[in-house]
């Protein structure tokens, strides 16, 4: 990300800082900013790989904490093995460029900022923490205790940039916990191990969290969320000798009736995930752009709450999301009695070769906008089984517009289960074994679109619809015979108009309008 738009995508978070230690200044001058610097050799570390440096970076961390306001803490270049959690005070710069951090024994995360016992509230533990730079090594796979390798309760101001995180067991790279004003920045994700038996599918590598018992061990569990949380630049990857996290962020967890505010996740790259690239876990005011995200087991970018709670105000636009096996592309649902979601747009996405059930799919959302999103190769997860390039149910007044979808094996744009009043305007649809575009719902509104190579229908109105207008819309070629049209009105629905649409170039043998409905209207259509 170029140094404008990371200036900008940062906002608050540069001031916490200085523009010099978030956008990349040399790591000398980045880390110690003009103040103080302790370094961990000066208190006997060696950074050999062999020797224990726990004792000299446990007092040159009691150096760092007696400085007023705080200071940096310097690991030079080397590998230095720990055997016990180092715990930041406020106002501590960590710069570890060229640091190899290597945990030596199940003693949980390298770094926290809390002690485990003290019970802090809202946002008023140990904050203005910067980690820079250096390889922060769990060894999970030895030390098989679930442990984040960092991690952050009840505080405001941290920037974790230029980490890479390796082998974290079962649990995640970075917990943000009660935390607000946070960012990581070109940080590093690299393998996840299944540790004591958690399942890999769950962690995320960066969790946004709230502060409940049975999260991150740092009372007081009175439930506070984060806030102003910026990830970007980083990536996510599965690691030479272990698997992938479950997803770049998000959250497993959460509260009932809690939301995380104003989170951005923009311009970062996933290699590989074992579920979901980006999961947006009851967030609301939130933005998930410019992303790649690749090689997925279940969703590419997945909005929905573990607890049941409505989402807001998320757009999700310009991602790329190639590669998913197993469930869907962007996918927003609702768990069985949850709150219905608002206010979501997703816009100029790029979605590739989904198998699973929609490139995209929405359900129970108010104010959906799914626009100018490209979709192309979406492949049936069993023979048998639904797909659909774009999918939205129970999600009334939608808008679907713009988009491009292609190579369906199923429906191009299908509308069903209670999404009344949905407009479906101006989309190019093209080859499709199912219809081109399929509503089944009152008072749908298909015009302007473009369907070619759609099977049996290139526009298909059924369920029972009551008041479908359809109106503009060009039909290319239909495959399927006189078995299907151009236009089909299925039986049970009623008051369908059908005016001005262009049928001419459906093929040879294809009926231009097959009607099983009652009242329809057909005016002015070329055929």
């Amino acid at each position: 990300m170029e140094r404008r738009a990371l200036m900008l995508a940062m906002g608050g978070f540069v001031g916490a800082w200085g523009g010099s230690a978030v956008l990349g200044a040399a790591p000398a001058e980045a880390a110690t900013g003009g103040g103080t610097v302790v370094d961990v050799t000066a208190h006997g570390a060696k950074g050999d790989g062999a020797t224990d440096d726990t004792a000299a970076f446990q007092s040159a961390l009691a150096a760092v904490k007696a400085v007023p306001g705080g200071a940096t803490l310097l690991i030079p270049p080397g590998t230095y093995p720990i055997g016990t959690s180092l715990v930041l005070g406020a106002g501590t710069t960590v710069s570890a460029y060229g640091a190899r951090i290597v945990r030596t024994k199940d003693s949980g995360a390298l770094l926290k900022n809390f002690d485990s016992v003290t019970p802090v509230y809202g946002y008023q533990g140990a904050g203005s923490i910067a980690v820079l730079g250096g390889t922060w090594d769990m060894r999970g796979g030895q030390f098989t205790k679930q442990s984040d390798a960092i991690g952050f309760a009840h505080c405001e101001g941290v920037l974790v940039k230029d980490c890479t995180f390796v082998d974290t067991p079962s649990a995640h790279a970075v917990e943000l916990n009660a935390v607000r004003n946070a960012a990581l920045v070109n940080c590093v994700f690299d393998g996840h191990h299944p540790g004591d038996g958690a399942s890999l599918t769950t962690k995320e590598a960066v969790q946004i969290t709230c502060a409940t018992e049975g999260n991150l061990p740092a009372p007081a569990y009175d439930a506070t969320p984060c806030q102003d949380i910026l990830i970007t630049g980083c990536t996510l990857r599965a690691g030479t000798t272990t698997g992938p996290f479950g997803a770049l962020c998000g959250d497993h967890w959460g509260a009932k009736g809690v939301f995380h505010q104003r989170i951005r996740v923009i311009g970062n790259t996933v290699e590989k995930s074992g579920a979901y690239g980006v999961r947006a876990a009851d967030w609301r005011d939130s933005v998930i752009a410019d992303n790649t995200i690749t090689g997925i087991a279940a969703h590419g970018i997945y909005l929905n709450s573990p607890q049941g709670n409505g989402l807001s105000g998320i757009t999700v636009s310009g991602n790329t999301v190639r590669g998913v096996d197993g469930s869907g592309g962007i996918s927003v649902t609702v768990p069985a009695g949850g709150a219905r979601h608002s206010g979501i747009v997703i816009t100029g996405n790029t979605v590739e070769s989904v198998k699973g059930e929609a490139a995209i799919y929405a359900v129970q959302t108010d104010g959906l906008t799914l626009t100018r999103n490209t979709v192309t190769t979406t492949l049936r997860l069993t023979p048998t089984g639904n797909c659909q390039g774009i999918h939205v149910q129970s999600s009334p007044n939608a808008i679907i517009a713009g988009n491009a979808v292609s190579d369906v094996q199923g429906d191009g744009i299908g509308v069903d289960s209670a999404a009344t009043g949905t407009l479906i305007a101006d989309n190019t649809v093209l080859t499709t074994t199912g219809p081109g575009i399929n509503a089944g719902v009152n008072g749908a509104t298909l015009r302007g679109n473009r369907v070619t190579g759609a099977t049996t229908y290139a526009l298909r109105i059924g369920g029972n619809a009551a008041g479908a207008f359809l109106q503009g819309n060009t039909v290319g070629a239909v495959t399927g015979g006189a078995s299907g049209g151009a236009i089909g009105v299925m039986a049970g629905s009623s008051g369908t108009w059908l005016i001005g649409n262009d049928l001419t170039a459906r093929g040879a043998g294809v009926p231009a309008i097959t009607d099983n409905g009652s009242g329809t209207t057909a005016a002015q259509n070329l055929i």
